[in-house]
């Protein structure tokens, strides 16, 4: 008998250490301050501005409805398609010219300071450009998406190939490794931290500035669904698209340092 009193306190131990490790300070603060947050946006709608502005509780009972509707997921379907679609052709090219130009002293020359400039440059500047040049279609969000995640991988992984430590390079070459291997066996793989966080910078700037063209060219999707709902004066229903949106680019962070903490364990920048 003592002995199962004995488990049983020892069950509801670990339960309640278990518990008291899941609830840090770092995960209850988020939803502490998103509470609070919430809480004080609902007060101010509802005590001092117009009926039709969005509020929490509105935003709420707006979801069934949006979300049951075809042209809901359709919009959600085809921007968060394109996005992704961006995201892999741009994370490619930027990893295969961040390379080249990490590695290549020349090619660094002609092509680091014109990158560079676009990449400090905000690019919703360059939305109606290419919308004149692409014409006002889907493939002018696509192409404004390959942009966005391009330059800033470029940029990264040139800066990552760059920062190998010389050791390995010695080692390289003691073992009569040939330039590809040198680029993609060694140059590579240590500026892979430098890659993820060039991908997770350029999917944030990929989502804002699909948004824009999908608005400023009227192109169907998500930006364009708000924009619409909002003119409407529908803005419960132009903030599920938001919230969406939000969920969306969270979890692609998110996943993204998962991601980059199982691909280099030994790397531990500000998000831990």
């Amino acid at each position: 008998m003592a002995t199962l009193s004995s488990g049983l306190e020892t069950g509801v131990n670990r339960r309640a250490g278990a518990a008291a490790g899941w609830l840090t300070r770092e995960r209850v603060a988020p939803v502490v301050a998103g509470l609070a947050i919430l809480l004080v946006w609902e007060v101010v709608v509802a005590t001092q501005l117009p009926d039709f502005v969005a509020r929490p509780s509105g935003i709420i009972m707006a979801v069934p409805e949006t979300v049951s509707s075809k042209e809901f997921w359709f919009d959600v379907v085809v921007t968060l398609g394109a996005i992704l679609e961006g995201v892999v052709i741009g994370s490619v090219a930027g990893v295969l010219v961040g390379v080249a130009m990490g590695r290549v002293r020349e090619l660094n020359w002609f092509l680091s300071t014109y990158i560079r400039a676009l990449y400090a440059l905000p690019l919703i500047a360059l939305v109606p450009i290419v919308i004149i040049w692409v014409g006002y279609s889907s493939t002018s969000r696509l192409v404004i998406v390959i942009i966005s995640v391009f330059l800033p991988v470029a940029v990264t992984t040139a800066d990552g190939t760059r920062a190998v430590s010389r050791d390995y390079i010695d080692v390289g070459r003691m073992f009569g490794a040939r330039t590809h291997n040198m680029w993609f066996g060694i140059a590579l793989p240590s500026a892979m931290p430098f890659i993820v966080a060039g991908i997770e910078l350029g999917f944030a700037r990929g989502i804002t500035n699909a948004i824009a063209v999908e608005v400023l060219a009227s192109v169907p999707g998500m930006g364009m669904a708000v924009f619409t709902k909002s003119n409407e004066l529908n803005e419960n229903g132009s903030m599920v698209y938001v919230v969406c949106l939000a969920i969306f680019a969270v979890s692609v962070r998110a996943g993204m340092i998962r991601f980059r903490h199982w691909l280099a364990p030994w790397y531990r920048g500000a998000t831990g």
